[in-house]
């Protein structure tokens, strides 16, 4: 099972650096993708986010969203079960391990901890900080840049 970081989720929605990559490689996967309540909020925030700094239109994101919709409902994301508590011992292991070694940001360690619990094997990140800490956590790192 691969884990995705919001950060590519986005990438599929919205024409970023990397989009078309992205597309393909997830494309090419064909298996579905988990998607927590973390990630869900992670990716409407960004949205947001996005139309606040006037990124995108009132209009975009509400495209967004329903198309994201729809992509839940044929199966291109489906809901892991996953216990919290011990997601966020899991990622406070992670912090007090390895964030002095890696840099790393708190929602980047709950990514790599939430991975853990849903006992994903892959990773799939854009960001290095990121990617070591999933190394560290025993996650293969997938390279969509091939």
């Amino acid at each position: 099972m691969i884990y995705v970081d919001t950060s590519v989720i986005v990438k599929l929605y919205i024409r970023e650096k990397y989009s078309r990559k992205v597309s393909k490689w997830i494309r090419g996967n064909n298996e579905a993708i988990p998607l927590t309540n973390f990630h869900e909020l992670e990716f409407a925030n960004a949205l947001y986010l996005k139309q606040f700094r006037r990124e995108i239109s009132n209009n975009q994101v509400r495209h967004v969203l329903t198309e994201f919709d729809d992509h839940r409902g044929i199966g291109v994301y489906y809901h892991p079960q996953i216990d919290w508590a011990e997601t966020l011992g899991y990622a406070l292991d992670l912090a007090q391990n390895y964030t002095s070694q890696t840099g790393s940001r708190t929602l980047d360690i709950f990514h790599v901890a939430s991975a853990v619990a849903i006992q994903a094997k892959r990773f799939l990140t854009l960001d290095e900080r990121q990617s070591k800490l999933a190394l560290f956590a025993g996650l293969r790192i997938e390279n969509f840049m091939k």
